[in-house]
């Protein structure tokens, strides 16, 4: 069989992946709330999954850069597939918990493993290639992925909900026993399509590996922090962590309170899969949206979390159903323009033996701000109603803004289309 390009590897490797999350994502705070959770105990639990996966973003990130990105990855499948098993038979907040942070550390175990092996694949087979409309593509059918998981994720629970019930767990648990079948498929579909024999250091050791990690991690957080770049990208990251969380904790629950869902799990599915739709459309979006910009990434970047940050402020206000579907969609959608300028201006800074390492760092970075905005905005849509978080969340987006607006001011060649891609800064 002919080796697929590097683009068509990742697109295939991360559409299956994340077609597994898809399925759960409709109904994860409801089989929360289905095991008798309320919503900041839901918040709590999920804390976990945010907080295990800050601990190891950056361990795992530089496990990656060592021993070998598809190996590690191989190892997040494994550990997601018992974090979904232990979902299903968890029974009270603790064992959800530890169920959370299960799938939290298999989180941080895939986090940037892929994501890196593409950039460098991409820029060995395609030197001088257009790296952000190759990222656009496959962000396009990543959330393709996800809006299909999340369709056939809404149809489940009807179907083979009462299945779940006769033998004593929540009719959500389907969701995550289909999910963990499917893990099995994709370990089978990575050991075959993803190939690293250009990776130095994929003969490295685990243990080797292990010890190696931490002096990996301290250099490539020491240039994270001095690159005015990626400083800046990583405020935006934060900003974006915390204003997502507010959305992904509370649309379940404001679904309830505009409709009754408890014949209806279908819609749930449908909402999922607007919103990874919408963020396909978006990534499609930005191809025109960075012509029109003359190539200033930062610029698109800030009118887009700005847009946002006043959509989410409006989405707050509404009581019908429609309205708040399209404005659902609509936020998503300018998410989506978000993702290939930022990878873009990501992956241009970071020097490719740290690139694993740097991507978890901004992926921790992004579960920081998670983790905060979890237990910040489930404590007050408790305390006072989901509306309310959502005005709060928007005002933060729209200050988060400033982050990218900084980069307007910063003379970078990063901000422009016409960078050739193979530059790689030197660690200072």
């Amino acid at each position: 069989m002919a080796q697929l390009s590097p683009l068509r590897v990742y697109i295939v490797n991360q559409t299956v992946h994340w077609f597994i999350v898809g399925i759960g994502f409709p109904v994860l705070v409801l089989i929360a709330l289905d095991k008798g959770l309320d919503i900041f105990q839901a918040g709590l639990a999920l804390a976990f999954y945010s907080a295990t996966t800050i601990i190891l973003e950056l361990p795992t990130g530089g496990l990656a850069d060592t021993i070998g990105r598809k190996r590690v990855y191989l190892i997040s499948l494994s550990v997601t597939f018992v974090g979904y098993l232990a979902l299903v038979v968890s029974w009270n907040l603790t064992t959800f918990a530890v169920a959370a942070t299960i799938l939290g550390a298999a989180r941080a175990l895939s986090s940037g493993s892929v994501d890196a092996w593409f950039v460098d694949e991409f820029k060995r087979t395609s030197p001088g290639a257009d790296l952000q409309k190759a990222l656009a593509k496959a962000g396009v059918f990543i959330p393709l992925g996800l809006a299909a998981g999340s369709l056939v994720g809404g149809v489940l629970p009807g179907v083979l909900g009462r299945f779940m019930n006769s033998i004593g767990t929540s009719v959500y648990s389907i969701n995550f026993l289909t999910s963990a079948a499917l893990v099995v498929v994709q370990m089978f579909l990575t050991g075959i399509l993803l190939h690293e024999a250009h990776h130095h250091r994929t003969q490295v050791g685990a243990i080797a590996g292990l010890k190696k990690a931490p002096e990996q991690v301290a250099i490539s957080v020491r240039y994270g922090l001095r690159n005015p770049v990626l400083l800046a990208l990583t405020i935006a990251t934060i900003g974006v962590g915390v204003g997502a969380m507010s959305v992904e904790l509370l649309w379940q629950p404001r679904v309830k309170e505009l409709m009754d869902i408890s014949q209806s799990t279908w819609v749930l599915g449908v909402l999922a899969a607007g919103y990874f739709l919408s963020l396909g459309i978006g990534s499609l979006a930005s191809m025109p949206a960075c012509g029109l910009s003359k190539g200033r990434y930062a610029h698109v970047l800030t009118v887009a979390r700005i847009a946002m940050g006043a959509i989410l402020v409006i989405m707050a206000l509404q009581t019908t159903m429609l309205v708040f579907a399209l404005l659902y969609f609509l936020l998503y959608f300018v998410n989506g323009i978000e993702g290939s300028p930022f990878s873009t201006m990501f992956n241009n800074e970071v020097p490719s033996k740290y690139r694993s390492t740097l991507l978890s760092f901004n992926s921790l970075t992004l579960q920081l701000g998670g983790l905060i905005g979890t237990l910040a905005f489930g404590y007050i849509a408790g305390s006072y109603s989901i509306g309310t978080a959502w005005e709060v969340a928007g005002a933060l987006l729209m200050v988060s803004s400033l982050a990218y607006a900084s980069l307007m001011f910063m003379k970078i060649r990063a901000q422009s289309c016409e960078l050739p891609f193979e530059h790689e800064p030197g660690i200072p």
